[in-house]
């Protein structure tokens, strides 16, 4: 099952930095990803930009890929789900889906 294990921290490295990268490209209100569709909630894309950014981060920093203090929590597979989810919904679909993923993924072992 180890296996397992490594194909879902591998999505969830892929999934937040997709994460980071449609953040990042929100915030900047460049549209190249204008195809992909996720809610806005009337939010300015600069914030939905930076809300997608700190969620692909806290994915990063719970998956184990960096080191942030302040960013680590006990139970990682549920905070990794959880920021899946949150990314899925405001800033990056398609890295949501794959952090959303490899945090089930990280659930069967």
């Amino acid at each position: 099952m180890s296996d397992l294990k490594k194909i879902g921290d591998l999505l969830i490295l892929i999934g937040a930095i997709i994460g980071l990268i449609e953040g990042i490209l929100t915030a900047l209100r460049i549209t190249t990803l204008a195809f992909l569709p996720y809610p806005a909630f009337g939010l300015d894309p600069l914030i939905t930009g930076i809300l997608g950014i700190i969620f692909a981060l806290i994915a990063l920093v719970n998956s184990g890929t960096i080191k942030i203090k302040i960013l680590e929590f006990s139970n990682k597979w549920l905070i990794v789900l959880i920021m899946g989810i949150l990314m899925y919904v405001f800033a990056s679909g398609l890295g949501g889906i794959l952090v959303i993923i490899g945090s089930l993924l990280l659930l069967v072992k």
